[in-house]
C-alpha cells in the first residue's frame, strides 16, 4: 500500500519523531507540511496527516493544505502529539477530510514533551510539563506501530 505523510512539527518535532518512525518500519513517503508544493496524493492508496498540537489545535497549515487536497474516496488517517496525547484534537481535521470525501481509517494520539512556561504562566500547565517529559517513548511509539499495523 503506497502511503504518504504530510506533517506539521516545529516545537520539539515530537509529530516529526512519531512521522519518521512510520516511515522508517513501513517505508512511507514523507513531506514535511514546509516543504509541500504542488502535493499530487493522486498516486497514495493512504495518506496521514500529523500535527503538533498548538493552542488547542492542529497546525493551520495542514489545514490550509487539506482544503486545497482532491481526497475524494482516498483513505486518510490523522494523527497528533501534545502535552496531554489526546486524540480529540484531530477530530476537526478528520470532519474537514471527511467533508472532502475522504474515507478516514483511524486516528492517533500520543504526549509529546512540551515545556509549560514556554507557553503559559499558569501554574497548572507545569504539571502537565512534567508529566510529558520524555514523550512519545517507547511506548508511544509502540502505540503507534500497533496503530498503523490496524490500518493498513
Amino acid at each position: 500500500m503506497k502511503t504518504l505523510i504530510i506533517y506539521h512539527s516545529t516545537y520539539r518535532k515530537n509529530t516529526e519523531k512519531i512521522a519518521q518512525m512510520f516511515a522508517e518500519k513501513y517505508g512511507f513517503e514523507l513531506i514535511d507540511i514546509k516543504n509541500a508544493v504542488n502535493v499530487n496524493v493522486s498516486d497514495y492508496d493512504l495518506i496521514g496527516f500529523g500535527s503538533g498540537v498548538y493552542k488547542e489545535n492542529l497546525s493551520p497549515k495542514l489545514f490550509k493544505l487539506v482544503e486545497s487536497l482532491d481526497l475524494k474516496d482516498k483513505n486518510v488517517f490523522v494523527f497528533s502529539t501534545s502535552g496531554v496525547g489526546m486524540k480529540l484534537y484531530n477530530s476537526k481535521l478528520i470532519r474537514l477530510l471527511e467533508s472532502k470525501g475522504a474515507i478516514n481509517k483511524g486516528s492517533f494520539a500520543c504526549k509529546g514533551s512540551f515545556t509549560a512556561s514556554d507557553f503559559s504562566d499558569k501554574k497548572i500547565f507545569d504539571v502537565f510539563g512534567k508529566l510529558s517529559q520524555g514523550h512519545p517513548n517507547d511506548k508511544d511509539f509502540r502505540n503507534a506501530e500497533k496503530f498503523i499495523k490496524s490500518i493498513l
